[in-house]
């Protein structure tokens, strides 16, 4: 059985940027505000430090401070789900312990990322969390960057460690199929490829995690909902839009959502290098496509 309850990690959950002042250190008053934005726009749910909020970007003290700020300002209004991988697991499971002593609803890690230390080794980074935390422990699987691609099989392995659910953006929409089709039920699934989101959560998976709602959730916002009231042609045509934003911002979508943010009157800085700024004419091309498109 999964320690905890991991029933509400649902919906819309936004994988958040992390602000950054212009010294390049963390803006804790900008995150403030940009999780308050978050709830008021229809996020279900926040998820900090993650490869958006560039987590592994950030030292554990950041990550810690990143992730009290966001908890506190959430008000329990929506759950929060703290990223806490890291490539050792000494490190994932202190972020881990913090996130459960400052209130956060849940953890996800990604695979310990760099070495590939394989499926056993991977169970064991788990298991060593699971010993030390209570509150759901999801496995977060992004292989193009950990360079682990979570199987079906091991995932159904974890889940019976007390894996509770899992973060999937493999962005193969056969793999998910295979995930949903051998976990038990109860396992949280959510997805977080955008292009499929819709189609994710109409075969079964539990919410989408999304990086473009830290900009604009408004319209993955919309999707869910037109999807839950069984409105087809809406929730396809906000689908249809996300991978036309995703099309816009292709050259480089994190640093695109900084640059959303800004125009919208949400100052958060610039990504931490290596990541660059939009440039002036990519910005200048984005914003008037994403205006085109109603959404700025």
């Amino acid at each position: 059985m999964a320690k905890g309850d991991a029933r509400e990690i649902k919906g819309l959950f936004t994988a958040l940027i992390t602000p950054f002042d212009e010294r390049g250190s963390v803006n804790l008053e900008a995150l403030q505000r940009l999780v308050s934005f978050q709830v008021s726009k229809g996020a279900e749910g926040i998820f900090p430090c993650g490869s958006t909020g560039l987590g592994p970007m950030l030292s554990p003290e950041e990550r810690k401070s990143v992730a009290e700020t966001v908890v506190v300002s959430a008000k329990g209004r929506v759950p929060v789900v703290v990223q806490v991988g890291a490539a050792d697991t000494g490190t994932a499971v202190e972020l881990a312990v913090h996130a459960e002593n400052v209130g956060a609803h849940a953890v996800a890690s990604l695979t310990p990322y760099y070495y590939k230390p394989g499926e056993r080794a991977v169970a064991r980074h788990f298991e060593a969390m699971l010993k030390k935390v209570d509150i759901p422990v999801l496995a977060y699987n992004i292989p193009q960057f950990t360079g682990n691609n979570l199987a079906p099989a091991a995932v159904l392995e974890l889940a019976k460690a007390g894996v509770a659910g899992i973060k999937d953006s493999s962005r193969d929409f056969l793999h998910l199929l295979d995930l949903l089709d051998a976990v038990p039920d109860g396992f949280v699934v959510m997805n977080g490829t955008e292009e499929y989101g819709l189609h994710a959560i109409m075969s079964g998976a539990d919410g989408l995690v999304s990086g473009g709602a830290s900009a604009l959730p408004e319209l993955f916002s919309s999707m869910l909902l037109a999807q839950r009231k069984g409105d087809a042609k809406s929730a396809l045509a906000a689908q249809k839009r996300v991978r036309e934003v995703k099309d816009l911002v292709k050259s480089g979508p994190i640093s695109a959502y900084y640059a959303v943010l800004k125009e919208r009157g949400i100052d958060c800085g610039v990504p931490r290098p290596p990541l660059l700024p939009m440039d002036k004419s990519s910005s200048a091309a984005a914003m008037a496509g994403l205006r085109a498109l109603g959404l700025v």
